[in-house]
């Protein structure tokens, strides 16, 4: 078998979430051919697209994380000693001014994703501005949340919370028993399949809520996936027919995720 996955769910896996937060409210597609590597899902698709399995077969409404920021606006001594969101710290401690305004901003921003009490953002820099992006599942919650900082010497923009879009239709799991998260039993995956005629699929990608621009994803890292094979047997993912009929209906009955209890 050849599931692969992609370079941002190794990450993300290793520091940030689990699988169910990473896949919930996604899409599961499934093309013709063969999946483009066995070894990472962060390439561009390859083949057809057949189908696109959402709830009951709906159109998708991806997720949009909320976004909010502190600009460093001037000074060049002092410190950023407080960053809340919604009354909560996400900083940890006191970060002083180190060599200018845009360095200073990565500092704070690489101690908002170590500092371990921090569950629900993500900290980038954009030259002055330390940006928040709530952690995909969050939709529309963060909306409106307070950015609040306070500093010494160094003067500030804070900016709330906003612009956060709930995903819909997205087909989500069940809680994981012995290591095995199944789809949840009360959902109907499925979706029509599309193309000329009647053809063979030959692997499937699992995508998470957000919008996947389907682009070679090594280096910026953005998007959740998981590829795998399929076949009537001996594949990651085995169906009772592999032949995709244009128009047809195609529902997915039984899904799981298992980890592994040993390498």
């Amino acid at each position: 078998m050849t599931l692969a996955v992609s370079s941002a769910l190794e990450d993300f896996i290793a520091q940030k979430g689990s699988w169910k937060e990473a896949f919930d409210n996604g899409r599961l597609e499934i093309y013709s051919g063969a999946q483009p590597s066995t070894t990472s899902a962060d390439p561009a698709p390859t083949g057809n697209l057949l189908c696109t399995i959402t709830l009951a077969s709906g159109a998708k409404t991806d997720e949009v994380q909320a976004s909010g920021s502190v600009a460093l606006t001037g000074g060049a001594a002092g410190s950023l000693d407080t960053l809340t969101v919604n009354s909560l710290e996400i900083m940890g401690s006191s970060t002083a001014f180190n060599t200018s305004l845009a360095q200073t901003a990565a500092d704070i921003a690489l101690k908002i994703n170590r500092n371990p009490k921090n569950k629900l953002f993500d900290a980038s820099v954009s030259v002055n501005t330390v940006v928040l992006t709530a952690r995909a599942g969050l939709g529309t919650l963060p909306n409106g949340w307070v950015v609040a900082s306070t500093a010494t010497t160094i003067t500030k923009t804070d900016t709330n919370m906003a612009s956060g879009v709930d995903a819909v239709n997205g087909i989500t799991f069940d809680v994981s028993t012995a290591g095995t998260m199944p789809k949840k039993g009360t959902e109907v995956w499925s979706g029509v399949v599309s193309g000329a005629g009647t053809q063979t699929a030959g692997w499937f990608r699992l995508k998470g809520a957000i919008a996947d621009d389907n682009s070679l994803d090594s280096v910026n890292k953005k998007f959740f996936r998981l590829d795998g094979s399929i076949s009537t047997t001996g594949a990651d993912m085995n169906m009772t027919s592999a032949s995709f009929v244009n128009g047809v209906t195609q529902t997915i009955n039984t899904f799981s995720l298992t980890i592994p209890a040993h390498a």
